[in-house]
């Protein structure tokens, strides 16, 4: 088997691993952004023929993890202008255990038409390194940085487009 057969394998089994912990993560960002005066339709934002127009089509738990990919990205936007975001990065090491690096921002978003601004009141990292355990931390603080997005939904989809060019696709999870 080539290095390249090994390796997609070895990831297939690694996120078969870690989609129950993507779901748990996905339910930790909806509890702590859920509101009981919220919405509860289960249908998708946005019709399948036009793009989001309005930011309550933002509204709702979001999930981008590709296949074959160690990476899971989550947002939860409220109804009242606040977010919650979760990034998760998982990779075996092997005999030694599993790196993990989660990091979780929370914080309140202005969106237009087509821009959205991400402006975190918290945010924190948690590393978990089997290689080098005495460098680990639990929710340790990191730096608070405004994010600027163009952003649309259209089938279920939200594409964030970052100012330096970058495009993050996410899909549809729940209200």
């Amino acid at each position: 088997m080539t290095n390249a057969a090994c390796g997609r394998a070895t990831g297939r089994r690694h996120r078969a691993a870690l989609l129950p912990l993507a779901a748990l993560l996905l339910s930790a960002v909806a509890a702590a952004c859920s509101d009981p005066r919220a919405r509860t339709d289960t249908a998708p934002p946005s019709s399948p023929t036009r793009a989001a127009a309005h930011p309550r089509d933002l509204v709702g738990a979001w999930e981008s993890a590709r296949p074959g990919s160690n990476t899971t990205l989550a947002y939860r936007f409220t109804e009242e202008n606040k977010y919650k975001y979760i990034g998760l990065l998982t990779y075996s090491m092997g005999a030694e255990g599993t790196y993990e690096l989660t990091h979780i921002v929370e914080g309140t978003y202005e969106a237009s038409a087509d821009s959205l601004t991400l402006k975190p009141r918290s945010a924190t990292v948690t590393r978990k390194n089997p290689e080098n355990p005495e460098r680990d931390h639990t929710n340790k603080p990191v730096p608070l940085e405004t994010q600027h997005y163009r952003w649309t939904v259209a089938d279920g989809k939200l594409s964030l487009v970052h100012r330096d060019g970058a495009e993050f696709d996410f899909s549809w999870v729940s209200r």
